[in-house]
């Protein structure tokens, strides 16, 4: 597997983060993607109504996913579910991906048209984060986030299943905020900032003006334990649009809390490859890209007629919660 630390410095990946489905399990989906790849040509992945994925069917499958949930909720806070045989189009990785989301929980709206299903990879004609364009269509990287920081409601579990890995780079860096916190907790005039309330963006999730909220960066969950919601660029560009700019004392801890992230030894670093899906605890993770290179000329991808030999990095992304 390619699931392995490129750098000594970076965390070790630990064993229990990746999980190979077993014998039967793997039957129960790769027939349940057969004949839903047949039933849904042409739709939206996320039409399929909850009787539709018949999760009913699929008990091993099931059973595997409440095994591990436990893994991503209080332990190591992510996993890397493998490549499953027989499941080998771009469509049946993305309802393969749809199952995964739906086992865990209820697949959330990532945008205003109400899409719980959306396809990751560089358009190649958005722009720049900064000049306002959604970052999965985009080929930027080191933009250190969680995923659900224009949602004022945080999710439980965020999805990322590969189509295609890029052709050079293109690694998550994944960072638990439980190091991150123990870091801070030497430096509480920066905690004390993080903790307090900053200006958010819903881009990408209403095309109304008044698309904005307050949020602290660090929170706590009831039992203590600490939360995170950033994406530094989400949050410069509300307080831009607002006319209600950083303090210094705000900028200062951001710069310090980029710091701390971008230090190997809170890291961990994994390059997906076709067929496999992370799946992290959102608001107690984050993570970034690397830079990367891709086989072809930006396009557009049809799930239903490309091939995954013939597509650059590809990825799904769902939003779950339980």
């Amino acid at each position: 597997m390619a699931i392995a630390s490129p750098d000594a410095r970076t965390l070790a990946v630990p064993a229990e983060a990746i999980h190979t489905f077993g014998p039967e399990a793997q039957r129960e989906i790769a027939a349940r993607v057969a004949e839903l790849t047949a039933a849904t040509a042409g739709r939206r992945i996320d039409d399929l109504t909850d009787a539709e994925v018949g999760l009913d069917r699929m008990p091993r499958f099931r059973a595997e996913i409440e095994a591990t949930r436990e893994i991503i909720d209080t332990r190591v806070h992510f996993i890397v579910y493998d490549r499953v045989e027989g499941v080998d189009s771009l469509r049946g990785q993305a309802l393969y991906a749809w199952l995964l989301g739906s086992a865990l929980g209820r697949p959330m709206v990532q945008n205003h048209q109400g899409w719980r299903f959306i396809e990751v990879y560089d358009r190649g004609n958005q722009g720049t984060v900064e000049q306002g364009a959604r970052y999965h269509q985009t080929k930027q990287g080191a933009h250190m986030h969680n995923d659900a920081v224009n949602d004022p409601e945080p999710i439980d579990y965020l999805l990322l299943s590969c189509g295609q890995s890029a052709y050079l780079g293109g690694e998550s860096i994944l960072v638990d905020a439980r190091s991150v916190h123990e870091t801070l907790k030497a430096y509480p005039e920066v905690l004390d900032v993080l903790t307090g309330d900053f200006w958010f963006e819903k881009r990408g999730m209403t095309t109304a003006e008044d698309g904005f909220f307050r949020s602290p960066v660090i929170s706590y969950s009831p039992g203590g334990e600490a939360l995170v919601r950033y994406f530094r660029t989400y949050m410069e560009g509300a307080h831009e649009k607002l006319g209600v700019p950083m303090d210094d004392r705000q900028r200062a801890a951001l710069d310090f809390f980029d710091a701390v992230l971008d230090q190997s030894g809170v890291q961990y670093r994994i390059r997906l490859e076709r067929g496999q899906t992370l799946v992290s605890a959102d608001d107690r993770f984050l993570h970034s890209r690397t830079a990367f290179v891709d086989r072809y000329e930006p396009r557009e991808i049809d799930l239903d007629t490309d091939r995954p030999d013939r597509v650059n990095r590809y990825m799904f992304r769902m939003w779950s919660r339980k």
